[in-house]
């Protein structure tokens, strides 16, 4: 009986050889995977391929294999943040899986870009929560540069306009991405998209009073760090804010893996504007060219590149423009 107990150190599915999130066993995938973070992407991703099979769906992780141009290729889904981000990662390297591309959707600060367009990071600034678990924080989160390549590439071969530069990554959403909580000076609720200039969210003096007890500050939060936040960050030349990429760069890099990202852009926090644009259908198939490319350049042994300026946000003819 207690040969088929479970090790606490690396836990599987009872009676099997499967990983325990994943769900899945050596051979179920192939070694080149994209990861978006919904789970319902992950079937947007299949869509462009030429064969697509759902092999495993447990709680935020989702997987689906294929073939894409001859290549066996296959996506995961990590939910939201670096903390689910690393245990895909763990459980697809130790099924043998060597090169992972991260699709997702993004907000940039940069004046610039416009929606749909596509930012590739080659490195992100660490303050996801889940890398510092792993390494000193003087560490850097970088993206693999045959990786980067790659997803250069294939933007250029789909004819998609795309930028390359550092990221912001972090475990929150609302005031870690300068977005205040609580209500506005107008007593509009915060959750929405804010302006850059949008001032700390308070509720109005006119507002009557409740006999329900309130915890924490009735002007809402909105601590001093955050109206510095993005200018810091701009100054700095950083293009984009997200919540996976540095901890999925550090995870992936101790595992010894290949890992790059590739973002849609639905937000620009200095024009103000949020909507899709077409931009995650984009990154989606830049993603599955790239992991064709790579899997081409493994294969002759030698890496191949067509770059131009044409299509690159901040590039010469796009500054000139």
């Amino acid at each position: 009986m207690m040969s088929n107990l479970n090790k606490a150190s690396a836990p599987t599915v009872d009676g099997t050889e499967k990983v325990y999130h994943l769900q899945l066993a050596a051979g179920d995938v192939p070694k080149y995977m994209i990861l978006p973070g919904a789970p319902e992407r992950t079937l947007v991703i299949a869509k462009d391929w030429d064969e697509a099979k759902e092999v495993a769906s447990y709680r935020e992780f989702k997987t689906v294999t294929g073939k894409y141009k001859g290549v066996d290729i296959g996506t995961t889904s990590t939910g939201i943040g670096a903390a689910s981000s690393e245990i895909a990662i763990h459980e697809l390297s130790t099924l043998g899986v060597h090169t992972l591309i991260r699709v997702g959707t993004t907000g940039v600060i940069q004046p610039e870009y416009d929606l749909g367009d596509l930012v590739i990071n080659t490195a992100a600034y660490r303050k996801d929560g889940t890398s510092d678990t792993y390494i000193d924080p003087a560490y850097p989160a970088a993206a693999d540069e045959v990786v980067t390549m790659a997803l250069m590439q294939a933007c250029e071969n789909l004819g998609y306009r795309y930028g390359v530069g550092v990221g912001y990554t972090v475990g929150s959403f609302y005031i870690g991405q300068g977005r205040p909580i609580g209500r506005n000076e107008e007593g509009l609720d915060c959750g929405s998209e804010p302006a850059m200039t949008e001032r700390a969210c308070v509720i109005p003096a006119s507002e009557p009073e409740s006999s329900e007890t309130v915890y924490g500050s009735r002007e809402g939060y909105w601590p001093s760090f955050a109206d510095r936040l993005i200018p810091d960050l701009q100054s700095a030349g950083v293009v984009n804010i997200e919540m996976e990429a540095a901890g999925q760069f550090v995870v992936g890099r101790l595992h010894g893996l290949r890992m790059g990202a590739i973002f849609a852009v639905v937000s620009n926090r200095v024009t103000d504007k949020w909507g899709d644009a077409g931009g995650e259908e984009k990154a989606t198939k830049a993603a599955t060219e790239a992991i064709k490319i790579i899997h081409d350049w493994d294969k002759n042994g030698r890496i191949e590149l067509g770059l131009t300026d044409g299509l690159r946000v901040g590039a010469r003819n796009d500054r000139d423009r």
